[in-house]
Protein backbone atom coordinates (compact mmCIF):
# COMPACT_ATOMS: atom_id res chain seq x y z
CA UNK A 1 0.00 0.00 0.00
CA UNK A 2 1.43 3.35 -0.80
CA UNK A 3 0.39 6.13 1.65
CA UNK A 4 -0.17 9.87 0.61
CA UNK A 5 2.61 12.30 -0.10
CA UNK A 6 3.13 13.83 4.29
CA UNK A 7 2.75 18.35 3.59
CA UNK A 8 3.94 19.28 6.81
CA UNK A 9 1.56 22.17 7.54
CA UNK A 10 1.99 25.86 7.96
CA UNK A 11 -0.40 28.95 7.56
CA UNK A 12 0.37 29.76 4.41
CA UNK A 13 0.22 26.34 2.90
CA UNK A 14 -3.07 26.12 4.34
CA UNK A 15 -4.76 29.17 2.91
CA UNK A 16 -3.79 28.24 -0.46
CA UNK A 17 -5.48 24.76 0.00
CA UNK A 18 -8.76 26.33 1.50
CA UNK A 19 -8.46 29.19 -1.59
CA UNK A 20 -7.88 25.65 -4.41
CA UNK A 21 -10.53 24.39 -2.69
CA UNK A 22 -13.24 27.09 -2.67
CA UNK A 23 -12.28 28.17 -6.34
CA UNK A 24 -13.29 24.07 -7.13
CA UNK A 25 -16.26 24.41 -5.91
CA UNK A 26 -17.22 27.74 -7.48
CA UNK A 27 -16.66 25.90 -10.41
CA UNK A 28 -19.01 23.03 -9.99
CA UNK A 29 -21.51 25.49 -8.43
CA UNK A 30 -21.45 27.67 -11.70
CA UNK A 31 -21.97 24.64 -13.99
CA UNK A 32 -25.03 23.50 -12.05
CA UNK A 33 -28.92 24.99 -13.09
CA UNK A 34 -29.91 26.06 -9.70
CA UNK A 35 -27.67 26.57 -6.99
CA UNK A 36 -25.95 23.70 -4.78
CA UNK A 37 -23.08 22.88 -2.85
CA UNK A 38 -19.81 21.06 -4.18
CA UNK A 39 -17.26 18.76 -2.79
CA UNK A 40 -14.49 18.04 -5.10
CA UNK A 41 -12.60 15.18 -4.34
CA UNK A 42 -9.78 16.42 -6.38
CA UNK A 43 -9.65 19.17 -4.28
CA UNK A 44 -9.82 17.53 -0.82
CA UNK A 45 -7.88 19.06 1.82
CA UNK A 46 -7.11 15.93 4.33
CA UNK A 47 -5.70 16.83 7.52
CA UNK A 48 -4.08 14.47 9.94
CA UNK A 49 -4.47 16.81 13.32
CA UNK A 50 -1.55 15.47 15.72
CA UNK A 51 -0.80 16.51 19.50
CA UNK A 52 2.59 18.31 19.24
CA UNK A 53 3.67 17.01 22.59
CA UNK A 54 3.08 13.21 21.02
CA UNK A 55 4.49 13.71 17.54
CA UNK A 56 6.49 11.36 17.76
CA UNK A 57 5.54 7.80 16.27
CA UNK A 58 2.13 8.98 15.50
CA UNK A 59 1.77 7.73 12.03
CA UNK A 60 2.22 4.02 13.69
CA UNK A 61 -1.19 5.25 15.33
CA UNK A 62 -3.46 5.16 12.27
CA UNK A 63 -5.03 1.99 11.07
CA UNK A 64 -3.73 0.29 8.02
CA UNK A 65 -7.10 0.60 6.70
CA UNK A 66 -7.50 4.32 7.36
CA UNK A 67 -4.35 4.90 5.53
CA UNK A 68 -6.12 2.72 2.60
CA UNK A 69 -9.25 4.67 2.27
CA UNK A 70 -6.91 8.36 2.64
CA UNK A 71 -4.64 7.05 -0.81
CA UNK A 72 -8.04 6.41 -2.63
CA UNK A 73 -8.93 9.80 -2.46
CA UNK A 74 -5.77 11.74 -2.31
CA UNK A 75 -1.97 11.38 -3.24
CA UNK A 76 -1.04 14.11 -0.29
CA UNK A 77 -2.54 15.34 3.20
CA UNK A 78 -1.13 17.77 5.69
CA UNK A 79 0.47 17.05 9.14
CA UNK A 80 -1.06 19.65 11.57
CA UNK A 81 0.94 19.27 15.23
CA UNK A 82 -1.25 21.28 17.68
CA UNK A 83 -1.36 22.32 20.95
CA UNK A 84 -4.39 22.28 22.49
CA UNK A 85 -4.61 26.19 23.25
CA UNK A 86 -4.24 26.09 18.73
CA UNK A 87 -6.84 24.52 17.58
CA UNK A 88 -8.97 27.23 19.03
CA UNK A 89 -8.25 29.57 15.58
CA UNK A 90 -7.73 26.72 12.68
CA UNK A 91 -10.47 26.08 9.92
CA UNK A 92 -11.56 22.40 11.65
CA UNK A 93 -13.17 21.72 15.35
CA UNK A 94 -12.92 18.94 17.32
CA UNK A 95 -15.83 16.94 18.81
CA UNK A 96 -15.83 16.36 22.60
CA UNK A 97 -14.65 12.48 21.19
CA UNK A 98 -12.12 14.00 19.20
CA UNK A 99 -10.90 15.96 21.65
CA UNK A 100 -10.07 13.38 23.87
CA UNK A 101 -8.52 11.14 21.69
CA UNK A 102 -6.38 14.22 20.59
CA UNK A 103 -5.28 14.38 24.31
CA UNK A 104 -4.17 11.25 24.43
CA UNK A 105 -1.89 11.34 20.88
CA UNK A 106 -4.64 9.43 18.48
CA UNK A 107 -4.20 11.66 15.36
CA UNK A 108 -7.47 12.88 14.26
CA UNK A 109 -8.55 12.51 10.45
CA UNK A 110 -10.15 15.94 9.65
CA UNK A 111 -11.45 16.41 6.22
CA UNK A 112 -12.29 20.50 5.53
CA UNK A 113 -15.16 21.35 2.90
CA UNK A 114 -16.51 24.68 2.14
CA UNK A 115 -19.69 25.95 3.56
CA UNK A 116 -21.85 27.99 0.93
CA UNK A 117 -23.68 30.34 2.46
CA UNK A 118 -27.75 30.73 0.98
CA UNK A 119 -29.45 32.99 -1.22
CA UNK A 120 -31.78 35.38 1.30
CA UNK A 121 -34.58 36.84 -0.35
CA UNK A 122 -35.98 40.42 0.19
CA UNK A 123 -39.50 38.77 1.17
CA UNK A 124 -37.88 37.07 3.98
CA UNK A 125 -37.56 33.45 2.99
CA UNK A 126 -35.01 31.36 1.35
CA UNK A 127 -33.84 29.82 -2.03
CA UNK A 128 -34.07 26.11 -1.91
CA UNK A 129 -30.96 24.41 -2.79
CA UNK A 130 -30.73 21.39 -5.17
CA UNK A 131 -30.08 18.64 -3.02
CA UNK A 132 -32.86 20.06 -0.47
CA UNK A 133 -35.13 19.71 -3.68
CA UNK A 134 -33.71 15.85 -4.69
CA UNK A 135 -34.06 14.61 -1.34
CA UNK A 136 -37.53 16.31 -0.58
CA UNK A 137 -38.49 14.13 -4.23
CA UNK A 138 -36.69 10.99 -3.57
CA UNK A 139 -39.08 11.31 -0.04
CA UNK A 140 -42.26 11.85 -1.75
CA UNK A 141 -41.79 9.41 -4.33
CA UNK A 142 -40.75 6.36 -1.77
CA UNK A 143 -43.75 7.37 0.26
CA UNK A 144 -45.85 6.87 -2.90
CA UNK A 145 -43.52 3.18 -3.40
CA UNK A 146 -43.80 2.31 0.08
CA UNK A 147 -47.88 2.66 0.39
CA UNK A 148 -48.47 0.39 -2.21
CA UNK A 149 -45.77 -2.17 -1.27
CA UNK A 150 -47.07 -1.82 2.50
CA UNK A 151 -50.57 -2.13 1.47
CA UNK A 152 -49.90 -5.51 -0.59
CA UNK A 153 -47.95 -7.09 2.05
CA UNK A 154 -50.59 -6.65 4.36
CA UNK A 155 -53.28 -7.82 2.34
CA UNK A 156 -51.06 -10.71 1.68
CA UNK A 157 -50.55 -10.98 5.53
CA UNK A 158 -54.03 -11.01 6.26
CA UNK A 159 -54.79 -13.59 3.45
CA UNK A 160 -52.68 -15.93 6.03
CA UNK A 161 -55.93 -15.99 8.08
CA UNK A 162 -58.30 -16.18 5.55
CA UNK A 163 -59.21 -12.73 5.27
CA UNK A 164 -60.19 -12.11 1.36
CA UNK A 165 -58.84 -8.29 1.47
CA UNK A 166 -57.44 -5.72 -1.50
CA UNK A 167 -55.54 -3.37 -1.01
CA UNK A 168 -56.35 0.08 -1.84
CA UNK A 169 -54.47 3.45 -2.43
CA UNK A 170 -53.20 4.73 0.71
CA UNK A 171 -53.87 1.97 3.04
CA UNK A 172 -50.43 1.38 3.77
CA UNK A 173 -50.16 4.95 5.38
CA UNK A 174 -51.44 4.44 8.52
CA UNK A 175 -48.63 1.80 8.94
CA UNK A 176 -45.70 4.18 7.64
CA UNK A 177 -46.97 7.07 9.93
CA UNK A 178 -46.86 4.50 12.84
CA UNK A 179 -43.25 2.95 12.48
CA UNK A 180 -41.28 5.85 9.61
CA UNK A 181 -42.58 8.77 11.60
CA UNK A 182 -39.80 11.58 12.19
CA UNK A 183 -40.01 15.22 12.67
CA UNK A 184 -38.69 18.19 10.70
CA UNK A 185 -39.96 17.38 7.24
CA UNK A 186 -41.19 20.33 5.89
CA UNK A 187 -45.12 20.12 5.12
CA UNK A 188 -47.87 21.80 3.73
CA UNK A 189 -51.85 21.97 3.75
CA UNK A 190 -53.52 21.01 6.17
CA UNK A 191 -50.28 19.18 7.69
CA UNK A 192 -49.34 22.21 8.92
CA UNK A 193 -52.09 22.13 11.59
CA UNK A 194 -50.23 21.80 14.98
CA UNK A 195 -53.46 21.44 16.58
CA UNK A 196 -54.88 18.66 15.47
CA UNK A 197 -54.74 15.44 16.54
CA UNK A 198 -50.65 14.22 16.50
CA UNK A 199 -51.70 10.59 14.45
CA UNK A 200 -53.97 12.44 12.28
CA UNK A 201 -51.06 15.43 11.27
CA UNK A 202 -48.72 12.25 10.64
CA UNK A 203 -51.42 11.06 8.65
CA UNK A 204 -51.94 14.12 6.63
CA UNK A 205 -47.86 14.52 5.92
CA UNK A 206 -47.76 10.98 4.54
CA UNK A 207 -50.90 11.74 2.41
CA UNK A 208 -48.95 14.86 1.06
CA UNK A 209 -45.89 13.23 0.36
CA UNK A 210 -47.60 10.29 -1.30
CA UNK A 211 -49.60 13.14 -3.80
CA UNK A 212 -46.07 14.55 -4.47
CA UNK A 213 -44.48 10.86 -5.08
CA UNK A 214 -47.36 10.30 -7.52
CA UNK A 215 -47.13 13.79 -9.73
CA UNK A 216 -43.28 12.47 -10.01
CA UNK A 217 -43.20 8.72 -10.44
CA UNK A 218 -43.02 8.59 -14.04
CA UNK A 219 -39.48 10.37 -13.41
CA UNK A 220 -37.98 7.72 -11.40
CA UNK A 221 -39.56 4.63 -13.58
CA UNK A 222 -38.14 4.74 -16.98
CA UNK A 223 -41.26 3.80 -19.32
CA UNK A 224 -44.04 4.35 -17.24
CA UNK A 225 -46.44 6.98 -18.98
CA UNK A 226 -48.61 7.23 -16.09
CA UNK A 227 -48.37 6.52 -12.68
CA UNK A 228 -50.72 3.55 -12.68
CA UNK A 229 -48.34 1.56 -15.09
CA UNK A 230 -45.60 2.42 -11.97
CA UNK A 231 -48.43 1.34 -9.30
CA UNK A 232 -48.55 -2.27 -11.78
CA UNK A 233 -45.22 -2.81 -11.94
CA UNK A 234 -44.70 -2.60 -7.58
CA UNK A 235 -47.79 -4.79 -7.50
CA UNK A 236 -45.99 -7.48 -9.70
CA UNK A 237 -42.77 -7.13 -7.88
CA UNK A 238 -44.34 -7.77 -4.30
CA UNK A 239 -46.43 -10.20 -5.47
CA UNK A 240 -43.44 -12.34 -6.92
CA UNK A 241 -41.36 -11.26 -3.65
CA UNK A 242 -43.67 -12.90 -1.45
CA UNK A 243 -44.75 -15.83 -3.24
CA UNK A 244 -42.77 -18.03 -1.17
CA UNK A 245 -43.63 -16.55 2.25
CA UNK A 246 -46.20 -18.30 4.63
CA UNK A 247 -45.04 -16.73 7.98
CA UNK A 248 -46.63 -13.56 9.36
CA UNK A 249 -42.76 -13.41 11.00
CA UNK A 250 -41.83 -12.88 7.18
CA UNK A 251 -44.57 -10.23 6.45
CA UNK A 252 -43.85 -7.92 9.55
CA UNK A 253 -40.00 -8.18 8.73
CA UNK A 254 -40.66 -7.04 4.94
CA UNK A 255 -43.00 -4.23 6.91
CA UNK A 256 -40.54 -3.30 9.17
CA UNK A 257 -38.26 -2.81 6.33
CA UNK A 258 -40.23 -0.62 4.47
CA UNK A 259 -40.64 1.73 7.31
CA UNK A 260 -37.23 1.93 8.00
CA UNK A 261 -36.07 2.98 4.11
CA UNK A 262 -38.90 5.58 4.42
CA UNK A 263 -37.64 6.89 7.80
CA UNK A 264 -34.08 7.21 6.68
CA UNK A 265 -35.03 9.57 3.81
CA UNK A 266 -37.12 11.76 6.60
CA UNK A 267 -34.34 11.74 8.43
CA UNK A 268 -32.38 12.95 5.54
CA UNK A 269 -35.11 15.41 4.32
CA UNK A 270 -35.26 17.32 7.66
CA UNK A 271 -31.86 17.29 8.47
CA UNK A 272 -31.20 19.14 5.16
CA UNK A 273 -34.04 21.74 5.52
CA UNK A 274 -32.45 22.65 9.28
CA UNK A 275 -29.34 22.74 7.69
CA UNK A 276 -29.83 25.11 4.57
CA UNK A 277 -32.26 27.39 7.14
CA UNK A 278 -28.90 27.44 9.48
CA UNK A 279 -26.95 28.58 6.39
CA UNK A 280 -28.99 31.23 5.61
CA UNK A 281 -28.69 32.18 9.53
CA UNK A 282 -24.91 31.61 8.59
CA UNK A 283 -25.57 34.27 5.71
CA UNK A 284 -27.08 36.80 8.00
CA UNK A 285 -23.95 36.92 10.23
CA UNK A 286 -21.54 37.04 7.61
CA UNK A 287 -23.62 40.38 6.17
CA UNK A 288 -23.83 41.91 9.54
CA UNK A 289 -20.36 41.09 10.35
CA UNK A 290 -19.29 42.08 7.04
CA UNK A 291 -20.97 45.89 7.25
CA UNK A 292 -19.48 46.10 10.63
CA UNK A 293 -16.33 45.74 9.09
CA UNK A 294 -17.04 48.52 6.71
CA UNK A 295 -17.93 50.58 8.72
CA UNK A 296 -15.41 50.40 11.29
CA UNK A 297 -12.72 51.06 8.15
CA UNK A 298 -14.46 53.92 6.80
CA UNK A 299 -14.54 55.55 10.58
CA UNK A 300 -10.94 54.87 10.64
CA UNK A 301 -9.82 56.61 7.19
CA UNK A 302 -12.40 59.78 8.20
CA UNK A 303 -10.10 59.96 11.50
CA UNK A 304 -6.50 59.45 10.31
CA UNK A 305 -7.25 61.84 7.58
CA UNK A 306 -8.71 64.33 10.36
CA UNK A 307 -5.36 64.01 12.04
CA UNK A 308 -3.15 64.50 9.33
CA UNK A 309 -5.41 67.89 7.97
CA UNK A 310 -5.42 68.89 12.02
CA UNK A 311 -9.08 68.50 12.52
CA UNK A 312 -8.54 66.85 14.84
CA UNK A 313 -6.00 66.40 18.03
CA UNK A 314 -4.49 63.24 18.59
CA UNK A 315 -6.81 61.69 20.85
CA UNK A 316 -6.77 58.36 22.63
CA UNK A 317 -7.37 55.56 20.68
CA UNK A 318 -8.52 52.29 22.23
CA UNK A 319 -8.80 48.98 20.05
CA UNK A 320 -12.26 48.07 19.33
CA UNK A 321 -13.07 44.45 20.48
CA UNK A 322 -12.64 42.27 17.61
CA UNK A 323 -15.79 41.21 15.70
CA UNK A 324 -17.22 37.84 16.65
CA UNK A 325 -16.62 35.05 13.83
CA UNK A 326 -19.92 34.78 12.34
CA UNK A 327 -19.77 30.91 12.60
CA UNK A 328 -20.73 29.78 16.04
CA UNK A 329 -19.77 26.90 17.53
CA UNK A 330 -23.12 26.06 17.37
CA UNK A 331 -23.28 26.24 13.55
CA UNK A 332 -20.30 24.16 12.98
CA UNK A 333 -21.40 21.51 15.51
CA UNK A 334 -24.65 21.30 13.15
CA UNK A 335 -22.67 21.70 9.72
CA UNK A 336 -20.23 18.39 11.42
CA UNK A 337 -22.76 16.44 13.15
CA UNK A 338 -22.67 12.56 12.93
CA UNK A 339 -26.19 11.96 12.76
CA UNK A 340 -26.21 9.62 10.00
CA UNK A 341 -24.75 6.15 9.24
CA UNK A 342 -22.71 5.11 6.26
CA UNK A 343 -25.06 2.87 5.04
CA UNK A 344 -27.90 5.32 5.67
CA UNK A 345 -26.06 7.86 3.56
CA UNK A 346 -25.38 5.09 0.56
CA UNK A 347 -29.14 4.90 0.92
CA UNK A 348 -29.74 8.46 0.59
CA UNK A 349 -27.28 8.78 -2.09
CA UNK A 350 -28.98 5.78 -4.12
CA UNK A 351 -32.24 6.88 -4.54
CA UNK A 352 -31.90 10.62 -4.33
CA UNK A 353 -28.75 10.14 -6.64
CA UNK A 354 -27.31 13.59 -4.03
CA UNK A 355 -23.55 13.14 -2.92
CA UNK A 356 -24.24 12.01 0.60
CA UNK A 357 -21.35 14.30 1.63
CA UNK A 358 -23.88 17.11 1.40
CA UNK A 359 -25.69 16.15 4.00
CA UNK A 360 -23.17 14.52 6.74
CA UNK A 361 -19.89 15.00 6.27
CA UNK A 362 -18.69 12.92 8.95
CA UNK A 363 -18.12 9.61 6.78
CA UNK A 364 -16.22 11.16 3.80
CA UNK A 365 -13.69 7.88 3.60
CA UNK A 366 -16.60 6.07 2.38
CA UNK A 367 -16.46 8.38 -1.08
CA UNK A 368 -15.93 5.36 -3.35
CA UNK A 369 -19.15 3.72 -2.25
CA UNK A 370 -21.30 6.82 -2.44
CA UNK A 371 -19.99 7.56 -5.63
CA UNK A 372 -21.24 3.83 -6.99
CA UNK A 373 -24.75 4.36 -5.04
CA UNK A 374 -24.99 7.72 -7.30
CA UNK A 375 -23.92 5.70 -10.28
CA UNK A 376 -25.91 2.75 -9.70
CA UNK A 377 -28.99 5.00 -9.44
CA UNK A 378 -28.33 6.72 -12.58
CA UNK A 379 -27.78 3.12 -14.29
CA UNK A 380 -31.23 2.52 -12.93
CA UNK A 381 -32.73 5.84 -14.28
CA UNK A 382 -30.81 4.74 -18.26
CA UNK A 383 -29.34 8.25 -17.74
CA UNK A 384 -25.35 8.61 -18.98
CA UNK A 385 -22.45 7.53 -16.80
CA UNK A 386 -19.09 7.31 -16.54
CA UNK A 387 -17.89 5.00 -14.00
CA UNK A 388 -14.43 6.28 -12.40
CA UNK A 389 -11.37 4.70 -10.57
CA UNK A 390 -12.91 4.72 -7.43
CA UNK A 391 -16.94 3.08 -8.13
CA UNK A 392 -14.89 0.82 -10.90
CA UNK A 393 -12.84 0.12 -7.62
CA UNK A 394 -15.56 -1.02 -5.30
CA UNK A 395 -17.48 -3.01 -7.97
CA UNK A 396 -14.26 -5.03 -8.10
CA UNK A 397 -14.09 -5.95 -5.01
CA UNK A 398 -17.99 -6.21 -4.28
CA UNK A 399 -17.94 -9.58 -6.74
CA UNK A 400 -14.25 -10.84 -5.29
CA UNK A 401 -12.13 -9.53 -8.20
CA UNK A 402 -10.15 -7.85 -5.90
CA UNK A 403 -9.46 -8.10 -1.96
CA UNK A 404 -11.73 -5.54 -0.28
CA UNK A 405 -10.46 -3.54 2.85
CA UNK A 406 -12.84 -4.82 5.62
CA UNK A 407 -14.71 -1.30 6.17
CA UNK A 408 -18.21 -0.39 5.79
CA UNK A 409 -19.45 -4.31 5.55
CA UNK A 410 -23.30 -3.17 5.38
CA UNK A 411 -22.82 -0.31 3.52
CA UNK A 412 -21.00 -2.45 1.00
CA UNK A 413 -24.13 -5.24 1.50
CA UNK A 414 -26.45 -2.91 0.72
CA UNK A 415 -24.40 -1.39 -2.63
CA UNK A 416 -24.17 -5.53 -3.55
CA UNK A 417 -28.00 -5.67 -3.47
CA UNK A 418 -28.78 -2.58 -4.95
CA UNK A 419 -26.48 -3.68 -7.99
CA UNK A 420 -28.27 -7.05 -8.44
CA UNK A 421 -31.43 -5.70 -8.98
CA UNK A 422 -29.70 -4.35 -11.84
CA UNK A 423 -28.32 -7.14 -13.72
CA UNK A 424 -27.01 -10.74 -12.62
CA UNK A 425 -23.31 -10.99 -11.10
CA UNK A 426 -22.56 -12.72 -14.25
CA UNK A 427 -23.35 -9.68 -15.81
CA UNK A 428 -21.31 -7.60 -13.58
CA UNK A 429 -18.10 -10.02 -13.36
CA UNK A 430 -18.19 -9.92 -17.07
CA UNK A 431 -18.28 -6.52 -17.35
CA UNK A 432 -15.78 -5.73 -14.90
CA UNK A 433 -13.18 -8.46 -16.85
CA UNK A 434 -13.37 -6.73 -20.09
CA UNK A 435 -13.14 -3.07 -19.09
Amino acid sequence: MTRPTIIPANENMLRRAVTEHIRACEEIIAQSERPTDALPVEALIVLFVVNEARIEGWEDRVDNRVWNRVARLTDHFFLCPYSEPDLQSQYFALNHQELVDFRRGVPILKVVSAIETRTILSRGGRMKQDVEVKIRKALAYEVFRRDVVVGQLQAAQDRLDGKHVEAERGSGLSYLSEHAWLEGVPCKGDARNSGQDPFARKLAVMSSLRAEGESVATEFVPGAGEPKVVVDLIVKQVAASTANMHKREEYDEALAAEASSIKTLMKACAHITELSKDKVELSKATRKADERIAKREEKEKKRAEELANGERKRDRWREPNPIPDPMTKEMHQEFTSRDFSPEELVFVAATAGVDPNLLCIAHVVATPEFRLAQMLRKMSLREQYKAGPLELGVLRELFGLSEPDGCYQEARSLLTSLALQLFPQDWWVSQLKGE
